[in-house]
């Protein structure tokens, strides 16, 4: 392969390259509410832009020490600023977490340090140097991103694709430069470096496509969140509720599984709403919801389809299991509404609930004998737990 390319040359294609991505990431910014990340990410590209600039003239030029110092500075920075967007993106300090920011602190003095002493004497340790620093900011960076719990997983996969690849031509980087130093091993160090610029360059492309996808990809979720839980306990909301149901209800058809519907209302609510107020009848219906989620399983759907009625789709098959979860969540929920805010609520809940049937023909037909074993659960004394036996699921 020909490394005889023009290193002038590749180092304006790269500035043109991001300056057009920070520009964009620029408006982006400006777009989208001002999202701090965005900000950070065209800094990213615009002090990659700078020290650049500055490189194109070091090698033009005879610069002077201070320079140099810049130039490197200005690339090391470039992806700290990276790191920083990753970080606001997912809400947490600049420099991260307690331990992260001090690993990276004492790195980045360690960094400053080499750079002071070493671009006035030889300007290749000041290279190694910054590779070496960028490589373990990019392996920063692959850690958050794996840490970070988040849905659809393809937009973290791909970038952490792209900081590994670019991580490893700073590793490369660094050993090319260590061999030509020893000579133990004859290289063309300036074609090798060249070549390894064309390839950060296609990466860098590559990486600025994908960190909006992230954040695009987060803006969507929270746009499907507003649109399918219900705010108060972002349970599922009605509607969101009978669709999974239905999805769970045609499964356990074709798998000849078994689900188990329950349908909880708590008792004398409109009481305690007119007593004590809607704040605390709001907080009432979060604490159950809590409860909820604390004592079904994570597989299990739950949902708010009512002003004090939810409902939950177990996919629990054993009968004893499901009254043993009931009956712990009517104790928990009795429990936790003795004083709420302060006010003696005296909280308790009725629940009724109807496992899937031949007689069943929908979703909604198990919704139904549900509703009237929680009818039954009211009629027999509240604070209680009723279940449908198959039979009577097929009455209207």
């Amino acid at each position: 392969m020909d490394l005889n390319m023009h290193l002038p040359t590749l180092l304006v294609t790269s500035i043109m390259i991001n300056l057009l991505i920070g520009g964009m990431l620029w408006a982006i910014y400006h777009l989208r509410h001002r999202e701090r990340c965005f900000l950070l990410w065209a800094l990213a590209c615009l002090t990659f832009v700078a020290g650049t600039a500055l490189a194109v003239v070091n090698e033009i030029t005879e610069a002077p020490a201070l320079m140099q110092f810049t130039v490197h500075l200005a690339l090391g920075g470039s992806p700290l600023l990276l790191l920083a967007g990753i970080h606001a993106l997912v809400q947490l300090p600049m420099a991260g977490t307690r331990g992260s920011s001090r690993f990276l602190y004492g790195a980045s003095l360690l960094y400053l340090f080499g750079l002071v002493v070493s671009t006035g004497w030889d300007p290749v340790a000041a290279r190694f140097l910054t590779a070496l620093f960028s490589a373990l900011v990019f392996s920063l960076a692959i850690y958050r991103l794996a840490s970070i719990e988040r849905k659809p997983r393809l937009p973290l996969r791909i970038l952490q694709t792209l900081f590994g690849i670019h991580g490893t031509l700073m590793m490369a980087q660094v050993l090319v430069i260590a061999v030509s130093v020893t000579g133990s091993a004859p290289l063309d160090l300036h074609g090798l470096l060249k070549l390894i610029l064309v390839n950060h360059l296609l990466l860098v492309s590559a990486t600025a496509m994908a960190l909006p996808l992230l954040a695009f990809t987060r803006a969507e979720q929270a746009l499907v969140a507003l649109a399918e839980r219900d705010g108060l306990t972002q349970l599922f909301n009605r509607r969101a509720f009978y669709r999974e149901g239905n999805l769970a209800f045609e499964k356990a058809r074709e798998d000849r599984s078994l689900i188990t519907v329950l349908m909880i209302d708590l008792d004398h609510f409109k009481q305690i709403n007119d007593r004590w107020g809607h704040a605390t009848g709001d907080e009432v219906l979060r604490i159950v919801a809590n409860l909820m989620k604390a004592e079904l399983r994570d597989d299990d759907i739950i949902g708010r389809v009512g002003g004090e009625e939810f409902a939950a789709v177990l996919r629990n098959n054993n009968r004893e299991a499901i009254e043993a979860v009931t009956g712990r969540l009517l104790q928990r929920i009795v429990e936790a509404g003795r004083e709420v805010d302060g006010v003696p609520v005296h909280l308790s809940a009725s629940i009724g609930g109807a496992s899937l049937a031949l007689e069943h023909a929908a979703f909604s037909d198990v919704m139904a004998s549900a509703d009237r074993a929680l009818y039954q659960a009211k009629h027999n004394g509240r604070n209680r737990a009723e279940f449908v036996t198959a039979s009577a699921a097929a009455k209207p």
